[in-house]
């Protein structure tokens, strides 16, 4: 399973995480947590998206834990993409 899900997101497709589960042939809650297990391992990692922060935030990318930041928006959405280690391991395995 958890080669499947290194090959798709190497595709860099845009993909629901119900389209993902689908792909890899288990549940949403099955491959959610294959998910933060390759975070953990270092072999994936989230990107949150959407989250717009006030200008008293001096953060690049808020990361929902700024004391008084004021979000514009709270509606964010989670990208998984490829460490390097991921790639890493990703290529060995496509030789």
């Amino acid at each position: 399973m958890l080669a499947n899900i290194l090959e798709i997101l190497g595709r860099k497709e845009s993909l629901s995480m119900a389209q993902l589960a689908h792909e890899v042939g288990y549940s949403v809650r099955e491959t959610e947590s294959a998910l933060e297990q390759m975070e953990h391992m270092g072999y994936i990692s989230r990107e949150l998206f959407g989250q717009g922060c006030s200008a008293n935030c001096d953060a690049d990318r808020c990361s929902g834990h700024c004391e008084g930041c004021g979000f514009v928006s709270s509606e964010t959405f989670s990208v998984w993409a490829l460490s390097e280690r991921g790639q890493t391991l990703l290529n060995s395995k496509t030789k």
